[in-house]
């Protein structure tokens, strides 16, 4: 289940997950993209805060399908936060912006622990 997060500027969406992450939830993410880039935003950021996830209850078909939303609107995309309490996490994303960062499009992928969810806020402002 996903709940949006508040302190979110307009070119954000910044959202808690919780327990399971379900198509719904995928769905429900990309409807949000999408209605921005109705709007005529052109760079839109991210905030995920993942510290109660349980994979054990998500959906390895939503997860997939996320991936596959994000590379086909990467042009679209800013700065991605991930809040969490996991070093794996942390791993992760770092791996995952080797790829996805792109300086000339200030485009980043960053890892904050849960305790700094304010400055993740702050970063996914940006």
């Amino acid at each position: 289940m996903i709940k949006i997060l508040e302190g979110a500027a307009e070119n954000t969406i910044a959202i808690d997950i919780i327990d399971g992450y379900e198509l719904a939830d995928e769905q429900a993410i990309e409807k949000m993209f999408e209605k921005k880039i109705a709007l005529g935003i052109t760079r839109i950021n991210f905030l995920a805060k993942t510290d109660q996830i349980s994979l054990n209850h998500s959906s390895w078909k939503a997860m997939w399908n996320d991936g596959l939303f994000a590379i086909k609107h990467m042009k679209k995309c800013g700065h991605i936060a991930i809040v969490g309490n996991s070093k794996l996490e942390g791993i992760l994303v770092k791996t995952d912006n080797a790829f996805f960062q792109s300086n000339k499009a200030d485009r980043a992928e960053k890892y904050f622990d849960i305790d700094d969810l304010d400055n993740a806020m702050g970063w996914a402002n940006e």
